[in-house]
């Protein structure tokens, strides 16, 4: 529940809209608080009985000047997101368009090539130490990350009892949004963690249901920032990257990679990718196709695909010349 008792005009719609988010899997304690820091704003902008104002809305925006743009973001998308919610019940509620909010100046996601994966595993399996588990560690989370679109995160908490090699299939157990979820995997990817849970077990690690998959040498699951610091010296290794400090891409790049690559084969095969999405947010684990949206960058690849496609449709045959060549039409 939420942390506070919403006392607004609107507390009781407040206190609806937080409690679908937490059915939803958004429980975190700043979605909470930003609902509060509302309420309270409310309080005193609102009139008992009076619908939210275009003008309640930007007086809440510049409330928030001093803010940083990631905080203020944050308190607009809030309020956004529950004004929609509230003009299911008062049409006369603002609807705020997402133009309307601060972007973050992000760098676009790196969409990796089959050429560049081929020369960053290349380099994961030379990183050493001799001998070690840890080159063929790196390289199979690597391989897993971009083949399943797995979050980093996911793939360190896995389990030996969440894989299941025969099955070609993963368990991830209580993602981002509270939820649990099958992940299928492609026959050359539950080969390479095959091989790579064999050599596992080979080095003397533990194989208890319960152990951590990629283990590090102290027994426990690899960090996150670990992996990722690894990785990131690959990406310089092999020219992707440049010093530390400078932008470039990322391990979560892998994630969009999935997504926009799955999309191109969608397209190739002529599928209807309004059709295909649900099934996409499902298997990428989100809680709407909201945040699947986010994946759904433009490649050189998907434009062409998606001109040919335009092309196909709307094209319009030549009228056929006669043999006495004039128009087949007069």
């Amino acid at each position: 529940m939420a942390t506070c008792v919403f006392r607004s005009p609107v507390a009781s719609s407040l206190q609806a809209f937080w409690e679908m988010r937490c059915a939803l899997g958004r429980k975190g304690e700043s979605d909470s608080k930003i609902l509060c820091y509302l309420d309270r704003f409310l309080m005193s902008e609102l009139k008992p009985g009076l619908p939210i104002t275009a003008d309640i809305a930007e007086r809440w925006f510049k409330s928030m000047e001093h803010l940083s743009i990631g905080s203020r973001l944050n308190r607009m998308s809030i309020m956004r997101q529950f004004c929609a919610y509230l003009s299911n019940f008062d049409p006369q509620t603002c609807i705020i368009h997402q133009s309307f909010l601060p972007r973050r100046n992000r760098p676009a996601p790196h969409i990796y090539s089959p050429q560049e994966m081929n020369l960053i595993l290349d380099a994961a399996v030379r990183i050493g130490p001799e001998g070690s588990l840890r080159p063929m560690l790196i390289s199979t989370i690597i391989g897993l990350l971009y083949s399943t679109g797995l979050r980093i995160g996911e793939a360190q908490k896995l389990l030996l009892a969440d894989v299941d090699i025969e099955g070609d299939l993963l368990t991830i157990r209580n993602t981002k949004f509270k939820k649990s979820r099958y992940v299928p995997l492609s026959p050359s990817t539950a080969c390479q963690l095959a091989d790579f849970l064999y050599q596992r077990e080979a080095a003397g690690f533990p194989t208890a249901p319960t152990a951590p998959v990629f283990i590090s040498p102290s027994g426990k699951a690899y960090r996150p920032g670990r992996i990722c610091e690894i990785f990131l010296e690959i990406l310089r290794d092999v020219g992707l990257r440049g010093p530390k400090g400078e932008r470039g891409p990322r391990i979560h790049d892998l994630r969009h990679s999935f997504a926009v690559n799955r999309l191109a084969q969608w397209y190739r095969q002529g599928e209807n990718i309004n059709a295909k999405l649900p099934l996409l947010a499902t298997y990428l684990g989100h809680s709407s196709l909201f945040g699947t949206e986010t994946y759904l960058h433009a490649t050189a690849e998907l434009l062409e695909q998606s001109n040919i496609r335009f092309k196909n449709h709307f094209a319009v045959p030549y009228l056929k010349r006669s043999k006495g060549g004039s128009h087949g039409a007069k």
